[in-house]
């Protein structure tokens, strides 16, 4: 049986990203596209991010299905400031992280962004080629857009028509996107290519290995741990921490490997917000990661003062203090 500890560490170098990946071909913008002087700059302060996102998105679908007209202006600056935002801190992985109710599809369209966009940051992809992947996990999914909420959300078992109809939104969503982004060419390319495998067991096309682009299988990993982690009519959703541990078996053959170590080094086997037990029997809040040692998070420990009245927090670094360690995940709930 492989060790967890195993599946975490990297390979060699020799796995480095493709350096096309890296560069950024476009001069007229962060993201291709030619800023208006009116833009305002973008300071990581000044806006809810996630909020914004979620709203724009609901909007693009609702135009989709109406027929009415849309742009992608507005969700281009958004996600540079979704960059700029996970450039400064770790708030928007948290509030990913925690799955409030809402529209499925648009609440996965931002985690996915968000977590893509750690991801990337991993490879050293540069601020363009991450505001480039923001906004292609923001739209990755726009061919479920034009699908009637009744099919997204059917609680029963799909008929094989309804089956086709699904497995057909990536080809559905490049068509849409053709119609608005020109100027943004990678999006089309995740589109299509988004629920294509490392080992060829995906779809549309049966891609495989270096015949998808590498930002499509980075934000389909993405998509399939965000998948993990939300409920369903007929399961329960997977916290962050058993999410990841299924992805690091399921997904060594749909992912290469140097994308699942980047994805555990930005998020840890034990993400942000994850309650934990140390050997101590003290219960926690892992409230900052050690990057290059993901099993020994920054734990947040609660602790009853003197008085018995109120409850101070201990801040416990795993990586300075070996004597403590995590012997479990304490379930939420």
């Amino acid at each position: 049986m492989t060790r967890l500890t195993d599946l975490i560490r990297g390979q060699s170098s020799q796995e480095a990203v493709n350096p096309v990946t890296k560069s950024s071909t476009h001069s007229k913008g962060p993201t291709g596209l030619p800023i208006p002087p009116s833009t305002p700059s973008l300071s990581v302060a000044e806006a809810d991010w996630y909020q914004r996102a979620c709203h724009e998105l609901q909007g693009i679908k609702r135009a989709i299905q109406t027929r009415q007209p849309w742009t992608l202006d507005e969700l281009a600056r958004i996600a540079t400031g979704v960059v700029a935002s996970l450039r400064a801190n770790d708030k928007l992985v948290q509030t990913a992280l925690q799955h409030d109710a809402g529209d499925y599809l648009v609440k996965n369209a931002v985690c996915v962004a968000i977590v893509s966009v750690k991801i990337a940051g991993a490879l050293r992809y540069e601020s363009a080629k991450l505001e480039q992947v923001a906004l292609a996990g923001l739209l990755h999914d726009l061919g479920m857009f034009a699908l009637p909420d009744s099919l997204v959300y059917k609680t029963g078992t799909l008929t094989q028509e309804e089956l086709q109809s699904m497995r057909e939104h990536p080809q559905q969503g490049a068509r849409l996107f053709k119609e608005v982004g020109e100027v943004y060419p990678w999006v089309g390319r995740v589109i299509l290519q988004e629920h294509e495998r490392w080992d060829g067991s995906g779809y549309p096309n049966k891609l495989a290995g270096n015949q998808i682009d590498e930002m499509a299988l980075i934000i389909g990993l993405a998509d399939v741990f965000d998948a993990q982690m939300s409920a369903r009519p007929y399961r329960s959703g997977m916290s962050p921490h058993r999410a990841i541990r299924a992805l690091l078996v399921s997904g060594k053959m749909a992912f290469p490997h140097h994308l699942l170590k980047a994805f555990v080094d930005e998020l840890s086997i034990y993400p942000l917000g994850t309650t934990v037990r140390l050997n101590t029997g003290e219960t926690g809040i892992v409230f900052q990661l050690n990057r290059q040692y993901p099993l020994r998070p920054i734990v947040q420990v609660s602790q009853q003062a003197l008085s018995g009245q109120v409850s101070v927090p201990k801040t416990v670094d795993l990586r300075a203090d070996t004597s403590l360690h995590i012997v479990e995940v304490v379930p939420i709930g």
